[in-house]
């Protein structure tokens, strides 16, 4: 039967103090007002513990109809989950809807939106699903969408002390994984051996989640196959390996990358490619601070490219990170402004004529950038 339990404010086992998501709230309540929204059904996963704190967002979205937070101003925010995640939601900020697997969860919607004028309702559009869709007008006959995709993303963008933190002991997990992996590349191991590596270091130095948290590693003779998931090949003389890691606290991510040689021998061309990554990453990191645009970001670390290449650089040069990645994107031309308080990750990689990649995470500050992870300036080589 589908249940609508009691609101607490002392709720145990939050992430964040419950004033935090109080804050939260009230900026996003009057972004709706700005929007001219009567509501918002919230359902992008990171979104959802934004609003909420509730940290099986990611799993539940995909094992129902409707996993989603739903803000109306003036009430207390609710949750819509499963019954089997009865004690789950004991642990998050808002009221929860709980509905059993046969049940039909978008019929507890008019109810929960009785008095809001659904022909100005907002939604995520870009993380509403077709059926989500069909299920919500199925039962709100003449609702209309006001689409605020990243509206949830903007109020985020700029952190709060205690997020600010949580990002400092993700950092801290970032680095130690990230040397972990590239200590365990050695000549004749496997991959996995240096993915195990770095969870293994990650988890004893705090990592909270799961589900959250990124360790990639690639290798070949040209670097291997970028965003492969294989781990079972072995690392040879002359591969050259990537390690990837985003470590996490509290669900909040930093990034760091950084590239190894197998063997001592390093050609020319290899260390040719790395200078050129690390002084595009160096340039960005200069041109970082509160009021530039993403565009202008990416054009410092793309002149470097072009000095060498004879062209512009043909990819982004990192983007936002924390709850969500890349919701800013350094990419060409990009008009968002960067804020105060913005994470944000540079990450600066070629690919010919291997595929080497240097990456580091910082804070944006009002006359430049403070360092959340250290990027790995030297090319290490194995013995």
């Amino acid at each position: 039967m589908t249940e609508v339990l009691a609101t607490r404010t002392d709720v145990l086992g939050l992430s964040f103090p419950a004033d935090e998501y109080q804050r939260r709230y009230d900026a996003l309540v009057a972004e709706l007002d700005r929007a001219g929204a009567s509501a918002l059904v919230v359902t992008r996963p990171e979104n959802i513990f934004y609003v909420t704190g509730y940290r099986a967002a990611h799993i539940a979205a995909r094992t129902c109809e409707l996993h989603a937070a739903i803000i109306v101003p003036g009430r207390h925010p609710v949750i819509f989950a499963r019954s089997l995640e009865r004690q789950t939601v004991t642990a998050q900020w808002a009221t929860p809807v709980l509905f059993a697997d046969h049940e039909d969860p978008f019929a507890m919607l008019p109810e929960i939106l009785a008095g809001v004028d659904i022909t100005r309702l907002g939604v995520e559009e870009r993380f509403l699903r077709l059926r989500q869709d069909q299920g919500m007008r199925r039962v709100l006959p003449g609702v209309g969408y006001v689409d605020l995709s990243g509206l949830v993303e903007r109020v985020a963008s700029v952190s709060s002390p205690v997020e600010i933190e949580a990002m400092r002991q993700a950092s801290v997990i970032t680095e130690v994984g990230l040397a972990a992996g590239l200590d365990a590349v050695r000549r004749g191991d496997h991959a996995y051996e240096a993915v195990a590596a770095a969870h293994d270091a990650m988890y004893r130095a705090g990592q909270t989640d799961f589900d959250k948290s990124l360790v990639a590693v690639w290798s070949g003779p040209e670097g291997g196959r970028m965003h492969d998931t294989a781990v079972t090949q072995r690392f040879v003389e002359g591969d050259l390996a990537t390690v990837e890691i985003m470590g996490v606290h509290r669900h909040y991510r930093t990034g760091g990358q950084a590239s190894v040689h197998v063997g001592e021998d390093v050609p020319g061309a290899v260390r040719d490619a790395h200078a050129l990554v690390i002084e595009m990453h160096e340039r960005a990191r200069a041109a970082i601070r509160a009021g530039v645009t993403a565009g202008e970001v990416f054009a410092a670390a793309s002149g470097a490219y072009r000095e060498v290449k004879g062209e512009d650089y043909y990819r982004r040069v990192g983007g936002s990170m924390g709850l969500t990645n890349f919701t800013l994107d350094l990419v060409r031309d990009r008009r968002d402004v960067l804020l105060e308080g913005t994470p944000i990750l540079i990450q600066t990689l070629v690919d010919d004529p291997v595929l080497i990649a240097c990456a580091s995470t910082v804070l944006v500050e009002a006359s430049g950038s403070s360092r959340l992870t250290s990027p790995v300036l030297t090319l290490r080589s194995t013995p």
